[in-house]
């Protein structure tokens, strides 16, 4: 984010480390993982710390740096706001937000919490934005309308995280009274601190009664419970996972902290309590810098971990190197090793294949503070000649990174770029192989493939499984996930069907799938890299219960490369008595079309299809349509996929099977 305040030309050296090099990563503390504790010390903090008003991540309204943004992203902003003038604001009734306990929605009561934050942040915008003062006077009317309407909720809190509708009470309504701190709760903070640093001065013309009740309910709803109360297992894992909610929180809790908090002391204890719990979420993070949430969660995981960096050492005055740490810049690049071409995503775990909740700015940045050129023009390729700033149609709205963006003139002078599309990437920590038939180019074909285990953040049970991609169109896939609702997160997750094995490209031995929970995993997972070839290895049985009764089940996806360019996929098993029943399941995007002879096709909308072959002798083939109603899977893969069922003749107790996937001729 941009500061008024200069950063030193040398980063100082750690305070509790004055002889050490920063760019040594062992003066980080562990190698591995960051100590920003260690970097920071609560002597540090107290010292560096700018007072209220000394130190802001964005210019007031008033301020001629608006004046740089371009006309046409101006001209959309003001559309935007204009549009909303006069409207009534989104109703949250509690009957609205009562939907989750009783029927499992929470789409609905989101919606409308969403749209009041994106009409807020489109008004704030706007105020620094128009020109004319009669345009000026009315966005901030409705500024001080939305910052009013956000105070007179009961909670910021989203249903789906509510802790007294899914704690043992299982309440209907939020305790306004005992306000949890959530995604909704920080998100609300951080667009009211933004609020007040940008559109703060006009708010206080009207009534400085509108800055105060503003900064004096993001303290009592957010800041004193994260002060004061040790119940969020987001914050050190201890009743939840370590996930994106650590990152992404304390990204919103350092700036609402930043701006709004006006005692010293509490603004100091608040840092020192985020830098512990940044410092939670980095010594769980897999040393790969790999995301086991997948593509599209890293832009709110180790998207945020950056903000969290560039928040951090802005306010603070120096970034005493912690954006050389191997990890550091090690995050940074995920997004473009997961990256297949032309939209989509190698997407393992929760999220779609064709993300939209990018943000090209940030990464940009994020390339250039860590010294990645490779990762800034992935950046500036994933904008390619679109608006550099503002969200696509019907993406969520962010205020605090379309103003990093708008604000961000390097991010505007530079021009589109081309991915560079690594040819073969191996996260050995996340187990995760990305391999694709010639660097630089979406021609041709690509392979992912994961080992890892079945208790991963927003885990689906796909030990094993891997997706074909040929142009940069995925064609043997992962479905991805469908709308949030409750059982999403409940004892019904893998009631599911896009969550279990029997949609994803993995075997079944007498009808029994993988299990969830962490000792249901790969082990012996080893991967290879040549010119020719790009592979995983992994025994996948130990992901199986007991009942399968499996021995091994080696499993090795290779891509192979050159005139023959070709997928093999490899099965190697051994069960203890001969199983009933063993089948090789396969999700297909596109048609699929099986020949009379054994063989099918795979043929996407557009472009070149994919045979696949396997032993015809040994396994029968059938097919079966998915049909799709859920939007989350329709915008991706249309009305429908297909599953491809290979089931042996004669199951034995052991055997072997090579399934191959080829280029059609174009």
């Amino acid at each position: 984010m941009t500061s008024p305040r200069p950063m030193p030309a040398t980063p100082a050296a750690p305070p509790s480390e004055p002889d050490g090099d920063p760019g040594d990563p062992g003066d980080l503390g562990d190698p591995g993982h960051p100590r920003l504790t260690r970097l920071f010390p609560p002597s540090s903090v107290a010292a560096r710390m700018p007072r209220i008003g000394e130190w802001s991540p964005v210019p007031p309204a008033a301020d001629p740096r608006w004046r740089a943004v371009g006309q046409g992203p101006r001209q959309r902003v003001l559309a935007a706001a204009t549009a909303s003038l006069g409207r009534p604001w989104p109703a949250l009734p509690a009957s609205l937000f009562a939907r989750f306990a009783r029927d499992g929605d929470r789409s609905e009561y989101q919606a409308g919490s969403f749209a009041r934050r994106a009409r807020l942040g489109w008004a704030v915008l706007a105020t620094a934005l128009a020109h004319e003062e009669d345009r000026k006077d009315a966005f901030a009317d409705e500024v001080m309308d939305g910052v009013w309407a956000l105070c007179e909720e009961t909670t910021w809190s989203l249903p789906a995280h509510d802790f007294r509708v899914l704690g043992p009470q299982h309440g209907l309504l939020p305790d306004p009274d005992r306000p949890t701190l959530d995604l909704g709760a920080s998100g609300t903070a951080v667009l009211l601190a933004l609020t007040d640093a940008i559109a703060g001065d006009e708010l206080d013309r009207r009534d400085p009664l509108v800055r105060r009740r503003l900064r004096r309910e993001v303290s009592a709803r957010v800041l004193r419970p994260y002060l004061e109360r040790d119940e969020w297992g987001w914050y050190d894992g201890t009743t939840a996972k370590l996930n994106n909610w650590n990152p992404w929180i304390h990204s919103e809790l350092l700036l609402a902290t930043a701006l709004t908090e006006e005692s010293d002391q509490r603004r100091t204890a608040l840092v020192c309590r985020i830098l512990q719990g940044l410092e939670n979420y980095l010594r769980a993070h897999p040393r790969d810098g790999g995301c086991d949430e997948g593509p599209h969660y890293w832009w709110r995981a180790g998207a945020s971990l950056f903000e969290c960096l560039e928040t951090l050492t802005s306010l603070l005055g120096t970034d005493d190197g912690v954006f050389r740490h191997p990890l550091v810049r090690a995050m940074a690049r995920y997004p473009v090793a997961t990256w297949i071409g032309d939209g989509w995503a190698v997407n393992f775990a929760d999220g779609p294949a064709r993300p939209r909740e990018t943000t090209p700015a940030l990464l940009y940045r994020y390339g250039r503070r860590t010294g990645q050129p490779e990762v800034s023009a992935h950046a500036r390729a994933l904008r390619a000649d679109g608006d550099a700033a503002l969200p696509a149609s019907g993406a969520p709205f962010d205020l605090r990174r379309v103003a990093d963006a708008l604000l961000d003139t390097d991010w505007y002078a530079e021009p589109s770029a081309r991915s560079p599309l690594p040819e073969h990437t191996w996260l050995p920590d996340t187990e995760v192989l990305v391999s694709r038939a010639r660097p630089g180019t979406t021609r041709g074909l690509l392979v992912a493939a994961k080992g890892g285990h079945n208790d991963e953040s927003h885990n689906h049970n796909d030990v094993g499984t891997f997706i074909v991609a040929l142009d940069a169109r995925p064609l043997l896939i992962d479905a991805g996930v469908g709308t949030y609702r409750r059982e999403t997160f409940n004892a019904e997750r893998y009631g599911i069907w896009s969550m279990t094995s029997e949609y994803h490209n993995v075997p079944h031995v007498d009808g029994i799938g993988q299990q969830p929970g962490s000792r249901f995993r790969a082990v012996s997972v080893a991967a290879r890299h040549s010119p020719a070839m790009g592979e995983l290895t992994c025994d996948i049985a130990p992901a199986y219960p007991p009942q399968a009764g499996l021995r091994h089940w080696v499993r090795t996806v290779r891509l192979v490369r050159g005139t023959d360019e070709r997928v093999e996929i490899d099965d190697s098993w051994q069960c203890r008595t001969p199983p009933g029943s063993l089948a090789l399941h396969l999700l297909v995007g596109g048609s699929l079309t099986v020949g009379p002879e054994g063989g099918a096709v795979v043929t996407p909308p557009d472009g070149r299809g994919l045979h696949l072959r396997w032993d015809s002798c040994a396994f029968t083939a059938e097919t079966e349509t998915v049909p799709l109603t859920d939007p989350a899977f329709t915008r991706v893969w249309g009305p429908a996929v297909h599953r491809l069922v290979l089931t042996a003749r004669r199951p034995a107790a052991e055997g072997r099977h090579r399934l191959t996937a080829q280029p059609l001729s174009s």
